[in-house]
């Protein structure tokens, strides 16, 4: 546990790849595997609720994103 406030920022490149290891309950993030970040006490339930929150509201996106799309394409299709 962070005992200061502050924030830390890291660079990692374009895409970096993202790991976890449940026996150690870290989350590592690297782009070429030398440099890492690991970020440790993360408990397996944690990372599930947030890979499905995530998931969840991209989705929710994704399908607003599609309905707006559609509207789109009716409203162009009434004007012709």
């Amino acid at each position: 546990m962070l005992t200061f406030e502050s924030t830390h920022e890291y660079y990692l490149g374009n895409d970096p790849s993202l790991y976890y290891c449940e026996e150690h309950s870290s989350l590592m993030i690297t782009q070429d595997h030398e440099d890492r970040l690991v970020i440790s006490g993360i408990s397996k339930s944690t990372m599930l609720q947030f890979a499905s929150k995530f998931y969840k509201e991209s989705l929710k996106k994704e399908l607003n994103e599609s309905d707006s799309q559609k509207q789109q394409a009716d409203a162009v299709k009434a004007e012709v």
